[in-house]
């Protein structure tokens, strides 16, 4: 078992920078706006406005950071997202940083994580892993100390179904160590254009007029499975260990669709955000794909049961058709998987 830390990090007080600006200066976000992760690449202070305006204005919700950043930048960031932290109950205001330790091992991606949290002292910042089994070894031990997690990008349902797994086991060992189970945040990043890239180009390579019909679909095609599992794995009425775990507190590990163009910045982004842009989803932008957008990205009206037979028996469909191309889509997603964990 890889060791606790005795004292979960707490939070510190805020610094009287600009970030200390009461929250209800900032613009309201609409109920119907989607929930939104900022790409950010720390860039001195032209970077910090950006992203001070990007909150002011409402146009987002988290800060997924491309790399890591020194521990007084992470402050400042967890500390400009803090009013969104306390009103969205730890849902959103997240800050999520890459550990350093690029070690395959669990027990130093383990410690990295640690030190981060314990050096910045901010309730809402998350380490971010990469989805290998050590990853989601890690994210386990991380969940079961009470330190929120995000892992990612994930590609394939079985890599997915193995981080819902985690994340419960996580959960399980936080409840038997007498822990808060509703303060712990766990989010999965699912790569979606990363899927459309790999798939069309072995549709271009089948080089028929009706298996280049069928580019551009797989990716979100994908998302509906991810989804069916996400739904499964959190349902009090079927699962008995989650029934369990919500009992105590727990709350759903969140899905953030991210990768979510590719080519050029914002060219896909349309078509993913209306396929996408469920009540309760969250996407990754980054700051080209925003400055494409007219506004902040809308939740699109539910829709009715039919739709969603109708949408599901189409994935099933569009996977069928690609066997028939000889491509096997799980396997290709999973080598996909695979090649992202050892980047």
């Amino acid at each position: 078992m890889i060791g606790t830390l005795e004292h979960p990090p707490v939070r510190a007080s805020r610094p009287s920078a600009r970030t200390s600006r009461p929250a209800a200066a900032r613009t309201a976000r609409p109920a119907s706006a989607l929930a939104v992760w900022y790409q950010h690449t720390p860039s001195g202070q032209a970077g910090r406005d950006r992203v001070w305006d990007l909150v002011e204005a409402g146009r987002i919700t988290s800060i997924a950071l491309t790399g890591p950043a020194p521990e007084d930048e992470l402050r400042w960031l967890c500390d400009l997202l803090s009013p969104l932290h306390e009103r969205g109950d730890g849902r959103d205001g997240l800050v999520s940083v890459p550990i350093a330790a690029r070690s395959r091992n669990a027990c130093d991606q383990v410690h990295a994580a640690r030190r981060l949290t314990a050096a910045v002292h901010r309730p809402n910042l998350l380490p971010a892993l990469p989805a290998s089994d050590p990853g989601l070894a890690a994210l386990t031990s991380l969940l079961g100390e009470g330190i929120g997690v995000r892992i990612g990008p994930l590609h394939s349902v079985a890599r997915y179904r193995q981080a819902v797994r985690a994340h419960l086991d996580g959960l399980e060992l936080a409840r038997w160590r007498g822990l808060d189970l509703a303060g712990l945040t766990s989010v999965a990043a699912f790569g979606v254009g990363a899927i459309d890239v790999e798939i069309d180009a072995l549709l271009d390579r089948a080089g028929s007029h009706e298996a280049k019909a069928l580019r551009g679909m797989a990716g979100t095609a994908t998302t509906r499975l991810a989804r069916g599992v996400h739904a499964d794995a959190h349902c009090t009425d079927a699962s008995t260990r989650w029934r369990a775990l919500a009992a105590a507190g727990a709350r759903p590990q969140r899905l953030v669709w991210t990768q979510l163009y590719h080519g050029v910045p914002g060219h896909q982004t349309a078509r993913y955000l209306d396929a996408l842009a469920a009540p309760g989803a969250c996407v990754e932008l980054c700051a080209p794909t925003l400055e494409t957008l007219d506004g902040t990205p809308e939740i699109r009206t539910l829709r009715s049961t039919r739709e969603d037979q109708d949408a599901q028996a189409f994935t099933e469909r569009l996977i069928a058709y690609l066997r028939w191309f000889d491509i096997h889509h799980e396997s290709v997603l999973s080598s996909l998987d695979a090649a992202h964990a050892h980047h």
